[in-house]
C-alpha cells in the first residue's frame, strides 16, 4: 500500500517537473530566435536593399537610409517607392524587439530600450529627398542613427560582464570580453564617420553605404556573439530558474 502511494505521488511530481523543463526549453528557445533573428535582419538589410533596388530598377544609391525616397523606375508596380516598405517595416520590428527584450541588468534595459525607440525616430523620419525638403526630419534622422549604435555600443562595451561572469574559464570570457569591445566600437565609431562623411562631402558617395552597413554588421554581429555566448554559459536557463540576480 505505502508504495503505491509513493507511486502515485511521484508520478504528477515527475510531469510537473517536465512541464516545467518543457516551458523553460520553450523560454529559452524564444529568447535565442530573438536574439539571432535581430542579428539575422540586421546583417541582410544592406543586401536586401541593394537587391530589392535592383529587381525594381533603382540604382545602387550612396546610402542605405537614401532607399527611402530611391523611385522606382519600373511605373508598372504597387509603390514608386519600394525599397521603403522593407526599409520601415525592418526599423519598426528591429525597434520592437530592442524594446521589448529584457536583458541582464536594469542599465541594459535602458540603453536597448532606447536603442529600440531610436529605431522607430530612423523610419519616421527619413533623410531628405531630392525632390523635396522636410524640415528637421534630416537632423532626428541622423541623431536617432547616432543614438541607437552609441546605446548598442554602450551594451556591447560595458554590459557583456553582467552575463560573462557566468562562464568559468577565464581564456574563453577573455575572448568574448575581446569580440564585444570590436564590435562595440565600431558600431560606436562607423555611424559618426558615416555622418561626418555625409556632412563633408558635396552629396553623398558610394563610401557612405559602406560606412553605414559597416555599423549595420557590427550590430548584427553583436546579436550573433551574445547568442553564442549565452548558450555556452547557459545564461538564459540560469535566468529563468533563478539562479543568479539581475544586476543594476
Amino acid at each position: 500500500m505505502t508504495n503505491l502511494t509513493m507511486t502515485g505521488t511521484t508520478v504528477p511530481r515527475r510531469r510537473e517537473a517536465s512541464d516545467e523543463r518543457a516551458m523553460q526549453g520553450h523560454i529559452l528557445s524564444t529568447y535565442n530566435s530573438l536574439r539571432f533573428g535581430m542579428g539575422l535582419m540586421a546583417a541582410l538589410t544592406p543586401v536586401i536593399v541593394v537587391l530589392w533596388g535592383y529587381s525594381f530598377r533603382i540604382p545602387w544609391q550612396d546610402s542605405i537610409s537614401a532607399y527611402y525616397f530611391a523611385p522606382s523606375g519600373n511605373q508598372w508596380i504597387y509603390s514608386s517607392y519600394p525599397c521603403r516598405v522593407f526599409f520601415v517595416g525592418t526599423l519598426f520590428a528591429l525597434g520592437s524587439f530592442l524594446y521589448l527584450y529584457k536583458g541582464f541588468s536594469k542599465r541594459e534595459d535602458w540603453a536597448l530600450n532606447t536603442a529600440g525607440i531610436c529605431a522607430v525616430i530612423v523610419a519616421l523620419f527619413p533623410m531628405y529627398a531630392e525632390t523635396g525638403y522636410i524640415p528637421l526630419s534630416n537632423d532626428v534622422h541622423f541623431g536617432a542613427a547616432i543614438v541607437l549604435f552609441l546605446c548598442m555600443a554602450y551594451t556591447a562595451i560595458f554590459r557583456h560582464d553582467d552575463t560573462l561572469k557566468m562562464i568559468p574559464e577565464a581564456g574563453l570570457r577573455k575572448r568574448y570580453k575581446i569580440l564585444y569591445n570590436i564590435v562595440g566600437w565600431f558600431m560606436a565609431l562607423f555611424p559618426v564617420l558615416g555622418l561626418i562623411a555625409a556632412m563633408s562631402l558635396q552629396s553623398a558617395q558610394r563610401e557612405t553605404f559602406w560606412i553605414e552597413a559597416a555599423g549595420i554588421w557590427a550590430f548584427a554581429a553583436y546579436w550573433f556573439i551574445k547568442s553564442h555566448e549565452l548558450k555556452t554559459s547557459q545564461g538564459d536557463l540560469k535566468a529563468a530558474t533563478g539562479a543568479m540576480s539581475r544586476s543594476a
